[in-house]
């Protein structure tokens, strides 16, 4: 068995990269495979981002919109199954929850046991943001997890981020006093040592997430372990993200901050050896899957052209783990929880209420429709009352049922009852010409329950309005050919008439607009020119520097500054970014 983990950092923009989801999923032939970082809202989850054929799947998604976070989070676990009913593949869970405190509706809204101790206000602030699906898998429970982010100085973040571990600590204890196994997989979001970051300083193990982290594991007295570390204790520069905006994948200038932890008893139960635990029995490989960085070797340097060379892909790479001797296990069906069963993508079930409703607004759509095909002997004046009574029958129901509101059933937006009636008796008369028309010609027609000369009638009436293009090619009973012919040629004059002017008009509105680029065209020269002669060169390289703007608040908040273009990496590294910086202007100092 196979498990990937993934911060997708967008999964509608890695479906598009791969062409479909089924490809990214097929790229990593995993049989469990979890991302981070989807960033879809629930009315967001179509079934081209849910639904693959030969996958099961299981979304989280963000449920609150404080600070503008919508949209911003969530997580998605897809499980490779050959059946999704009375299965024993180990892959397809044996059930699903959607957050880890029980809290959300698709749990059934009751406190987990073990989380007692907890407010449902403090629960429900920290399981709604989308942060993590548990899945059942009968020999373990996968937590699908990513973890908050939290910048030094943002204390409410911090502690949001302290408490939401914390939780988390407490659910997985409570499985662990039960004898459960557990997977924790994702971006969490921390880095546990200096061996695992790029810059590390001499306080960088002093952080109170890290030493957290390092209490959870086996080296310091906890449950978990770190698969990655137990299985490549000594490798370095084994980073899994790399800042987008700097270039840094270029130096393998990153930190390693998406993990699988595994804990629980061994599968064989062999506690007799002393090195019997999970990992050393069962997991035969992980590692860092390096192909799925943005920057591939060979892509033009930031400081040649590679600027402007748009890279596909995450700021993240996937790590994944392969397990071996996993048995199956008794057969069962895919939970609930599953986006097969999500109203969005299945459906909402009719009433019989609304499907009758259906069928009868269809009989009636027909009951005014005519066949030119009657036979000789039939009586013409019969069909047409039987029609004049299907016209009755079709407006009445129309009316009751509220679909010609606003248009004849309305009193106060149309006419009176009187013109009302007036109107019904006029699309009697309009059926029955229509109807000894129809029948002597022999043609195949239908009849509208409606008068078919009304909009122009009104039109008519109206001298303000200008008349319709359809209007004149409406040919009238009482109407001869010349008159019409000679309405069809004053139409053409008309309409080249209006035309000729239509066309001065775009060509002078054409001539504006080029006017107009010219000069912007000339203005963004100007700019960049001056803005070329005004660049500075970095001191390391002797290189034009490239603007940027601060965007964190405080006092120096959308002020413009430069920096070295090239990509951020190790200061040993001539080739890498000198660190040069320099305000685009200077305050005038006041005296």
């Amino acid at each position: 068995m196979k498990i990937v983990t993934y911060n997708v950092n967008g999964l509608r923009q890695r479906v598009s990269q791969f062409g479909s989801l089924r490809k990214l999923l097929d790229s990593f032939d995993a049989d469990i495979i979890c991302f981070q970082e989807t960033k879809l809202r629930r009315q967001e989850l179509k079934s081209d981002l849910v639904m693959a054929d030969g996958y099961e799947s299981f979304f989280s998604c963000t449920r609150t919109s404080d600070k503008g976070r919508t949209g911003y989070s969530g997580v998605a676990t897809f499980c490779r199954v050959k059946s999704a009913f009375s299965s024993t593949e180990v892959a397809l869970p044996v059930a699903a929850e959607e957050g880890f405190t029980g809290l959300l509706e698709t749990s059934g809204s009751k406190i987990m046991e073990g989380l007692e101790d907890f407010s449902k206000d403090e629960l429900l602030k920290i399981d709604s943001e989308g942060r993590c699906v548990i899945t059942d898998h009968g020999h373990f429970i996968l937590f699908n997890v990513y973890g908050p982010r939290a910048d030094s100085e943002d204390t409410v973040r911090i502690q949001f981020k302290l408490q939401f571990f914390h939780v988390l600590q407490e659910r997985w204890e409570f499985l662990l006093c039960q004898g459960r196994r557990i997977f924790v997989v994702g971006d969490l979001n921390i880095a546990p040592a200096a061996i695992d970051r790029c810059d590390a300083g001499p306080d960088f193990a002093k952080n109170e997430f890290r030493i957290w982290f390092r209490s959870m594991l086996v080296e310091s007295g906890g449950s978990f372990f770190d698969v990655f570390r137990s299985k490549h204790p000594e490798r370095r520069e084994a980073y899994t993200c790399w800042p987008s905006n700097t270039g840094a994948e270029q130096f393998n200038y990153g930190t390693r901050i998406d993990h699988i932890l595994c804990a629980g008893p061994c599968l064989n139960q062999k506690h007799d050896l002393q090195s019997h635990n999970f990992v050393t029995c069962h997991v035969n490989e992980c590692d860092i899957l390096i192909d799925y960085k943005r920057w591939k070797p060979g892509n033009a340097p930031r400081w040649k052209g590679g600027m402007s060379t748009r890279l596909e892909g995450s700021d993240h790479a996937p790590v994944y783990m392969c397990l071996g001797e996993v048995p199956e296990i008794p057969q069962h069906s895919t939970p609930s929880l599953a986006s097969r069963y999500l109203p969005i993508i299945h459906g909402v079930q009719q009433t019989l209420a609304s499907v009758l409703m259906k069928r009868e607004v269809a009989k009636q759509g027909k009951s005014c429709k005519f066949s030119g095909s009657l036979p000789a002997e039939s009586d013409s004046t019969g069909d047409t009352e039987d029609c004049s009574e299907n016209v009755d029958r079709s407006l009445n129901n129309y009316c009751d049922s509220g679909i010609l509101q606003g248009v004849y059933c309305s009193s106060s937006n149309q006419e009176s009852e009187g013109e009302f009636t007036k109107t019904i008796e006029n699309c009697r008369d309009s059926a029955n010409v229509a109807s000894h028309s129809t029948i002597t010609q022999g043609s195949s027609k239908h009849i509208s329950p409606f008068p078919v000369d009304r909009a122009r009638k009104k039109a008519k009436k109206s001298q303000v309005g200008q008349l319709s293009l359809k209007s004149f090619f409406h040919k009238r009973s009482n109407v001869s050919h010349d008159d019409y012919s000679c309405s069809v040629h004053e139409l053409h004059g008309a309409n080249s008439s209006v035309c000729s002017c239509n066309q001065d008009e775009k060509k002078g509105k054409r001539f504006l607009d080029k006017e107009r680029n010219n000069v912007a065209l000339l203005e963004w020269r100007r700019i960049q020119q001056l803005m070329e002669t005004s660049i500075p060169l970095c001191k390391g390289h002797k290189e034009p520097c490239v603007a940027r703007v601060v965007k964190k608040p405080g006092p120096t908040f959308g002020r413009r500054f430069f920096v070295c273009a090239r990509a951020e990496g190790p200061a040993s590294n001539p080739e890498a970014n000198c660190g040069y910086f320099k305000w685009a202007f200077s305050k005038s100092k006041q005296k």
